[in-house]
């Protein structure tokens, strides 16, 4: 059975790994795509970022207000949540992953690497925070077990193979 304590040493070993193939990357190769299919690790990044957003928003709705905001069910309700959080819905039915994925490389393309290094990691420092704050039944209550697990060390695991399969030597500088 997962604990609180599993959870938050899943995801630091996770995230630690993410972090080392990152930096194995170099910033030159960055924008290189064909990691993931087309994307690049910085597209990656990005998207790896407005998902952290996404579920540290709504683990603090759960420590404030017991639950989540459900998602967004109609067209207006995912344009007014766009507008209110500037990331997407990951939750809705009426947005796929793919087109989640293309919103983020786009609304974060002009953000620099550095930056977007820096506010990826303040959103996992948010998930992590909160994770520890939530208790093992709300943790469990709301099956968010899993969703974190999907949402983080799924991702950087995933995400720090492709890296690693694309780019199997590290930058010489």
């Amino acid at each position: 059975m997962m604990t609180t304590s599993r959870l938050l040493t899943l995801m630091a070993h996770a995230h630690e790994e993410w972090e080392h193939a990152l930096n194995f990357v170099g910033s030159l190769r960055l924008g290189i795509g064909g990691v993931s299919g087309r994307w690049s690790v910085r597209d990656l990044l990005a998207q790896l970022l407005m998902r952290e957003q996404y579920l540290a928003d709504r683990l603090y709705e759960i420590i404030e207000h017991g639950r989540p905001r459900p998602p967004s069910q109609t067209e207006q309700e995912l344009l007014d949540f766009f507008a209110t959080f500037g990331y997407p819905d990951y939750e809705s039915p009426l947005l796929t992953e793919i087109e989640a994925d293309e919103w983020a490389v786009r609304r974060l393309l002009s953000i620099p690497l550095v930056e977007l290094v820096e506010l990826e990691l303040r959103a996992y420092e948010a998930i992590y925070e909160a994770v520890s704050t939530l208790s093992e039944a709300q943790l469990h209550r709301e099956r968010l077990y899993e969703h974190i697990l999907r949402y983080t060390v799924e991702r950087y695991r995933r995400y720090t193979a492709e890296i690693r399969k694309r780019f199997p030597t590290p930058l010489r500088r």
